[in-house]
């Protein structure tokens, strides 16, 4: 059963190019070779968004979009395909694990080869890339590891589902063989999260995104953009002043803050050592 989930929930799209000299490549924990590209808009000191996309697209599908989005919102950008998407389509079928798998492998490289502190990074899920995302968020506030760097600094979920399963029939609790169970994941979730979705979503229910919100933290919950008559593919496109100008006010209001101060007390606590 679980199996077929997989094999219905991916849909890989055939591949797209991208410049070689714009892919970085990295290693899985399960030892896959997956592609990645950073667009550079500040210093590692600035906020970093760590996007993973959509079904049915790759890299170099989504590149043009990730470069609009990093000059926009003024943020660097790293961005990774899932192992069996576009250049890593030889590394093996898609699976929930592999997911999860593909995302630490690029939360480590920002956190570690860029030196990017983990309260500069911003997750932004969409859709599929909800999983990964709240996966990640909900272990980075929960682990013991002192490496990890404590919780990410936000969360974005643009057209989040609750599970796999609920997109189809509702269920009570997570059954055995759903996939990607964000509405177990956002409780634990300690960063500020704000959700974007389309009222008129016809592939993910519009009240999903009401449910995850009302499963957040209280004090997790940033003011969601809910669109009205949005669809699922379009809110991005279609009101894409209202969608930049409510992230940037997300930014500016629940991250830049904190990562102020923290630059202050980091130049307080240097000073008094010296």
């Amino acid at each position: 059963m679980g199996d077929t989930v997989s094999t219905l929930l991916f849909q890989p799209p055939p591949p797209t190019k991208l410049k070689e000299n714009k892919i970085i490549w990295l290693k899985t924990p399960q030892g896959k070779r997956i592609p990645g590209f950073y667009i550079s808009f500040d210093t590692s000191e600035g906020i970093t968004i760590l996007y993973s996309h959509a079904n049915a697209e790759d890299l170099g599908s989504i590149y043009p979009w990730c470069k609009f989005l990093s000059k926009m919102l003024r943020v660097n950008l790293f961005a990774y395909d899932y192992t069996g998407y576009g250049m890593a389509y030889d590394q093996g079928k898609p699976s929930e694990d592999f997911c999860y798998a593909d995302i630490d492998a690029a939360y480590k490289f920002l956190r570690f080869d860029l030196d990017v502190p983990a309260q500069n990074i911003v997750l932004y899920g969409r859709s599929l890339g909800s999983g990964p995302s709240c996966h990640l968020a909900a272990g980075s506030a929960i682990s013991e590891d002192p490496e990890s760097g404590g919780p990410v600094g936000g969360v974005i979920l643009h057209a989040p589902f609750l599970s796999v399963y609920r997109i189809v029939i509702e269920t009570g609790c997570t059954v055995y063989g759903d996939k990607f169970p964000n509405i177990d994941c956002v409780p634990m979730i300690k960063s500020p999260t704000i959700l974007v979705h389309g009222t008129a979503d016809q592939i993910v229910p519009f009240n999903h995104s009401e449910r995850l919100f009302e499963a957040l933290p209280p004090e997790s919950r940033a003011k969601p953009l809910y669109i009205e008559g949005m669809g699922h593919n379009n809110v991005h496109s279609v009101v894409r002043p209202m969608f930049v100008a409510r992230l940037n006010e997300y930014l500016d209001e629940e991250i830049w803050p904190k990562i102020q101060k923290s630059r202050k007390e980091n130049v307080a606590e240097r000073n008094r050592r010296r």
